[in-house]
């Protein structure tokens, strides 16, 4: 993600008997995530704590907003027959 960074205050929040930090609809609509995805967390040596999206080729998210996407396009003929009809040789 190019551009500028962004800093925000998150609260810490008791869940069961561990701690959680929530993250705000739109931080996480801009990288990626959805509910059941995974985030990695690295811990600098110098106490910050870095979170991001784990490394797939397509995160659930996506695959979730893909496939509402194809869900809405129109049925159309396949290329290939339309390819064949307008072959020449």
């Amino acid at each position: 993600m190019a551009g500028k960074s962004e800093r925000m205050e998150l609260m810490v929040a008791k869940w069961g008997n561990s701690l959680a930090v929530r993250l705000p609809a739109e931080s996480a609509k801009r990288i990626g995530v959805g509910e059941g995805d995974t985030l990695l967390a690295e811990i600098s040596p110098d106490g910050r704590l870095i979170l991001e999206p784990e490394n797939r080729a397509i995160g659930k998210a996506d695959a979730r907003r893909l496939r509402e996407f194809v869900g809405k396009q129109k049925m159309t003929a396949p290329v290939v027959e339309d390819m064949r009809r307008g072959a020449r040789y």
